[in-house]
């Protein structure tokens, strides 16, 4: 498939635009990119300002599967922007991982902290300021001792009987980080992690159009076949694998907790529990022991 691409300089949610474009009874295969958003948002109804600096592309869907076999939406497309990535940054293909169920994370270079202390000191790969990998290696402002650093989060809605899927990478880190809340997550740019030759937009774009190309991929074998064919891909590069995590709700309650596995073919994460005894967990945030 290909994508009919519509680009606009400021909207308050590409999600907004797919979302009426699906009202109007536009096939699927459109993509919305935004080169910022003023009412933007990502899973549970979070929002915030998006400044320049961020990929924001929306993809409206149409697919005819099991019900079922939604829930992995996510997952597929969390696969199509580690792909996108590692195209256009090769060196970090070892770094970016998949984070169930809807985040794209970079993992810490195993550097040692004089090393960190001397990135930092030198700036970022482009020259501007300090990494937020390094300021987190260092124990600074950020939460130290984070395993990893968020690169992209996803959102996927139903609406109207279509899906609206919502993608936010960083890019370039904006102009004014500061005024930017950062949340509960460390952030990570792709010009502080190599990507930054030629302008803000441009970068934007090539990020845009390599998701397109990835998804325009894996989104027809998706429909035909399933989640299975990207299962191992999935567990080969997931930032939760072998790790102890809690299943949260929103009000902090644990819902399951124990080893990552796996994930299944439905989309499930697979958790073994100190007594050996396999969870299948469906919802709720993973918090790493």
């Amino acid at each position: 498939m290909q994508f009919r691409v519509q680009s606009f300089e400021t909207v308050t949610s590409t999600n907004d635009l797919i979302k009426r474009a699906i009202e109007e009874g536009e096939p699927e295969g459109l993509a919305v990119r935004g080169l910022r958003q003023t009412a933007g948002y990502g899973r549970q109804g979070r929002a915030w300002e998006s400044p320049i600096g961020g990929m924001y592309q929306s993809f409206l869907l149409r697919p005819e599967v099991p019900p079922a076999q939604l829930p992995t939406l996510s997952l597929l497309v969390g696969l199509a922007v580690r792909r996108a990535v590692a195209v256009l940054v090769p060196e970090l293909e070892d770094r970016v991982q998949v984070k169930w169920p809807n985040d794209i994370v970079v993992a810490e270079a195993p550097a040692s902290l004089d090393e960190a202390a001397s990135a930092a000191g030198e700036g970022s790969a482009c020259g501007e300021g300090p990494s937020p990998l390094c300021d987190a290696a260092l124990g600074g402002d950020s939460q130290p001792s984070r395993p990893f650093h968020k690169l992209c989060g996803i959102s996927t809605e139903m609406h109207a009987r279509a899906l609206c899927v919502g993608v936010g990478v960083n890019v370039a880190r904006p102009a004014d980080a500061a005024s930017v809340p950062a949340g509960k997550n460390v952030p990570a740019y792709l010009d502080e992690l190599g990507f930054c030759e030629g302008a803000v937009e441009d970068r934007i774009n090539a990020v845009a159009d390599a998701l397109c190309d990835q998804l325009a991929i894996a989104y027809p074998l998706w429909c035909e076949q399933g989640f299975e064919p990207f299962q191992a891909e999935f567990d080969g590069c997931s930032a939760l694998s072998g790790r102890f995590v809690r299943m949260e709700d929103l009000s902090g309650n644990v819902l399951a907790a124990g080893t990552v596995t796996r994930v299944a073919s439905d989309g499930r994460l697979v958790l073994r529990t100190p007594e050996g005894v396999e969870v299948f967990a469906s919802s709720g945030e993973a918090h790493i022991r």
